[in-house]
């Protein structure tokens, strides 16, 4: 997996170094976002939580990573590579799960419209957007019944 870490940090124009490596390998193993410190835990004391904190901030600013927030305060990260499509997620309220959505492409069209006139009346500039729904999981469902 480190090639693959390598092709993209290369692609980005970013140098190569061996914690941007590790950290992307990890979060390359992740199908749903992570939080800083099961990400910490994963890397099992290979890369410095300052390292950590400064190679996320590198991430973000060639924009190959995800941060947000749960409802709890707790951040998270994804990487959104070229192959990753738009996505909003789904929070469960009780054991914490975070699941990635797709929305349709009527309703990110819609949601666009509605971003271009919030521009327009407030001369805003909008980079990005995402949207996240509160609730519980099937598996929390059925424990409640």
């Amino acid at each position: 997996m480190s090639k693959k870490s390598k092709e993209i940090l290369s692609q980005h124009n970013i140098s190569i170094t061996n914690p941007r490596i590790l950290v992307i390998n990890e979060l390359l193993k992740s199908s749903n976002p992570v939080s800083i410190e099961d990400l910490q835990n994963n890397l099992k004391g290979e890369v410095a939580l300052s390292t950590l904190y400064r190679v996320l901030n590198d991430l973000k600013k060639i924009n190959i990573l995800n941060e947000f927030s749960t409802p709890e305060g707790t951040t998270l990260v994804e990487l959104i590579l070229k192959d990753t499509n738009h996505h909003h997620h789904l929070f469960c309220s009780d054991c914490g799960d975070v699941i990635d959505i797709e929305l349709s492409s009527k309703f990110e069209t819609l949601l666009q419209k509605e971003i271009n006139n919030l521009e327009l009346n407030f001369k805003f500039s909008v980079d990005d957007h995402g949207l996240e729904l509160f609730g519980s999981c099937s598996s929390c469902n059925k424990s409640k019944k």
